[in-house]
């Protein structure tokens, strides 16, 4: 959960036009960590940290081996019915956003062409991200969170850990920067923990301060979602929200 088994990432492969010629097509998670899995590691366990969406594909496959249940319902049942999360859903194969929604829209080709992509398939991610949520409903999450109300003790501390100092970030050498489902920034002078997620069209991020003196929850239409950096609206809120980047 912390990115740091160096099990390597896998796509479709292709380019964007490729991507969505095939956004209908549903993945099966079992194929894409057998596939991951029978490709040499990054890295020895433990040893560096790289961000990649096959951890989580991992974890919910586990959920389901130990629970004898499917991931959607265990969630459901544990995290999204407690808390009241009432407009948060598993879509599964159904490509379309139910309810009141704003459009995604993705630049294509050199030419520029924007694409309404709202409706798309989310099974490529599944545990990685095939959830549909509210700010509303990801705000209620979030406080829930970090005050213990979804997991608590050691499990919560871990969550708000990072790996040692020796781990630095595969490729880069930069330090780790993620805990255990969490992402750590210095802004404004404070450690702030969160998570962001990008779909083509579509950027979100929840974070906040580890006391939630101050939270943030975003949703913007980003039409390279899936680009590299951050994208420069999201940004501006971050820093208007808690202040530039920081060394310490």
């Amino acid at each position: 959960l912390n990115h740091t088994s160096g099990i390597p990432s896998v796509g479709s492969g292709g380019d964007l036009d490729d991507w969505y010629a095939h956004r209908f097509e549903p993945h099966d998670p079992v194929r894409t960590v057998r596939e991951a899995t029978s490709q040499e590691p990054d890295f020895a366990p433990g040893t560096q940290q790289h961000y990649a969406n096959i951890g989580y594909t991992v974890a919910g496959l586990l959920i389901e081996r130990v629970t004898g249940d499917t991931y959607a319902s265990q969630v459901s049942r544990r995290v999204l019915e407690p808390l009241r999360l009432e407009d948060t859903y598993f879509p599964g194969a159904d490509p379309t956003i139910r309810g009141p929604h704003n459009h995604g829209y993705q630049l294509f080709g050199t030419a520029g062409e924007l694409r309404d992509v709202t409706v798309w398939g989310a099974t490529d991610a599944w545990a990685a991200g095939d959830l549909i949520s509210t700010t509303a409903d990801l705000e209620r999450f979030t406080r829930a969170l970090f005050g213990g109300r979804v997991v608590r003790g050691p499990l919560l501390q871990e969550m708000f850990t990072l790996p040692d100092a020796s781990v630095r970030e595969y490729g880069t050498g930069k330090p780790a920067a993620y805990s255990a489902g969490l992402s750590m920034m210095r802004l404004g002078g404070h450690k702030v923990w969160g998570k962001t997620g990008g779909r083509w069209g579509y950027n979100t991020a929840v974070a906040a301060t580890r006391d939630l003196s101050r939270t943030l929850v975003y949703s913007v239409n980003a039409t390279d979602a899936k680009g590299e950096g951050m994208n420069p609206t999201a940004m501006n809120i971050v820093v208007a929200a808690f202040g530039a980047p920081s060394a310490g």
